[in-house]
């Protein structure tokens, strides 16, 4: 295996013991909001879209993926180096790490007998909560048999329903809380305020 001279020169190849766990980590986590946009995004479509009105009425909802925790098995190689080794300063030696690859094979002519195993995993703490989150459809507008009708479907519950003067339609809708679109658990209530005449 050839010996390396100067770290520098092929330093994208190597990275730290703390930067390779924080890179995986980086790519699990941002795997997991991808996956998290994309249901969010079907259902908000699912809620809005006049087209989808059936699955809407049926009670459809997004399904939920989730990445409960990632096993990594990595054939790597370890290099160590000394900071300051120029300047005659003593000072711990920093283990370095590379991914074996073709382009490290090839860069080193490096056996892949001569590599080391690395097994870890990477599982979120507290673990991920098992309720399903919906989305509040928007009642606006909406009597109160309607926006119940709408929770329903949502696998919401309709909460504390008041009363309030307003030059909106009597008895419709004229505020939420949470708001429309917004993310909550299901099961949870969502209280609204009617309109009335002075």
């Amino acid at each position: 295996m050839s010996e390396i001279q100067d770290i520098t020169l092929d330093e994208e190849l190597f990275i730290s013991f703390q930067e390779l766990i924080v890179q995986i980590a980086k790519g699990v986590a941002d795997a997991q909001r991808s996956l998290d946009e994309q249901s969010l995004d079907i259902q908000k479509r699912i809620f809005n879209d006049p087209e989808l009105k059936d699955l809407r009425d049926a009670g459809v909802q997004a399904t939920w993926y989730q990445i409960p925790e990632v096993t990594a098995n990595l054939k790597i190689s370890i290099t160590s180096h000394k900071e300051g080794e120029a300047t005659g300063e003593t000072k711990s030696p920093i283990l370095l790490f590379s991914m074996y690859n073709a382009t490290y094979k090839n860069s080193f002519e490096f056996d892949y007998q001569g590599t080391s195993e690395m097994n870890f995993k990477i599982v979120p703490i507290p673990p991920p909560m098992t309720a399903t989150y919906t989305i509040v459809p928007d009642v606006i507008g909406e009597t109160r048999e309607k926006a119940e009708e709408f929770f329903n479907n949502a696998k919401l519950i309709l909460g504390t329903v008041t009363e309030e003067t307003s030059q909106a339609t009597l008895g419709v809708v004229i505020r939420q809380d949470p708001p429309a679109n917004s993310s909550t658990q299901v099961g949870n209530s969502v209280n609204i305020v009617i309109s009335k005449k002075s």
